[in-house]
């Protein structure tokens, strides 16, 4: 078993925290029918690799 020591915690907490931080500024700069479309795409995109099944299709 593997387990993080509390100091191990924290600076995880610590950089998400901060990593979160980073995401929500690069998304601040989107409009919201960017962030939408941006949405759309990466919703596909996981999708596809939930999948292992599927085979690649380009439009």
């Amino acid at each position: 078993m593997v387990a993080l020591t509390a100091a191990g915690r924290e600076l995880i907490d610590r950089a998400f925290t901060e990593h979160m931080r980073n995401e929500r500024r690069l998304l601040d700069y989107l409009t919201p029918q960017d962030a939408t479309q941006l949405e759309s795409l990466l919703s596909g995109w996981l999708a596809y690799f939930e999948t292992p099944q599927r085979t690649p299709t380009r439009t």
